[in-house]
C-alpha cells in the first residue's frame, strides 16, 4: 500500500501539471490593449524634464502592444514567446534562471504556474517586470497585465493586453 502511495502521489502531481498545461498553453492573438503610451506618460509625468523623455523612450521601446503570445508548459520547462522575439525558457518550478534579452541586458527570469494563471518575473539591478497571464473563466481569453518597477521611476508602469485563441 505504501509503495502504491509513493507512485500515485507523483503521478497525480504530473497529471495535475499536465491539466494546467492545456488551459494556458497555445497560441494567443491580441484582441485589445490598453493605451500603453498613455500609461507610460502617466508613469513618467512627475520626472524632471531631462529624465522624462529618456525614460519615456526606453519604456516605449520595451513595452510594445504585443500582437501574439505563444505559451508552452511542460514538466521540463515553461516557454513564452511574444511576437517575433526570442522564446524565453524558464524552469516550471518557480526557480529563477539567467536570461539575456536581445539588446544584451541580463535578467533573472522565473515562472510560477497555477491552474488559470502564469506569473513571469524578470529582475536585474535596474528593476523588475512582472507579466501576469490570467485565463478567463470560460478559457477563451488570456489577459497579460505587465507591471514595471524601477528605482528610477516615480511609480510603477502597469498596463494590460487581452488575447484570444
Amino acid at each position: 500500500m505504501r509503495s502504491a502511495r509513493l507512485f500515485l502521489v507523483p503521478a497525480f502531481a504530473a497529471l495535475s501539471l499536465m491539466a494546467q498545461d492545456h488551459s494556458l498553453s497555445g497560441t494567443w492573438s491580441q484582441v485589445r490593449a490598453d493605451d500603453i503610451a498613455a500609461a507610460i506618460n502617466s508613469t513618467v509625468a512627475d520626472m524632471n524634464f531631462i529624465k522624462r523623455p529618456i525614460a519615456r523612450g526606453r519604456l516605449a521601446k520595451l513595452n510594445p502592444a504585443y500582437k501574439k503570445v505563444v505559451i508552452s508548459i511542460s514538466s521540463q520547462e515553461v516557454l513564452i514567446k511574444l511576437d517575433e522575439r526570442d522564446a524565453i525558457h524558464m524552469p516550471p518550478d518557480g526557480k529563477s534562471a539567467p536570461w539575456t534579452r536581445e539588446d544584451g541586458d541580463k535578467f533573472q527570469v522565473a515562472a510560477q504556474v497555477s491552474k488559470d494563471q502564469l506569473i513571469q518575473t524578470f529582475k536585474n539591478d535596474e528593476g523588475e517586470r512582472t507579466n501576469l497571464f490570467k485565463l478567463s473563466a470560460d478559457g477563451k481569453s488570456l489577459t497579460m497585465t505587465a507591471t514595471v518597477k524601477s528605482p528610477q521611476l516615480p511609480k510603477p508602469l502597469t498596463y494590460s493586453i487581452t488575447f484570444g485563441r
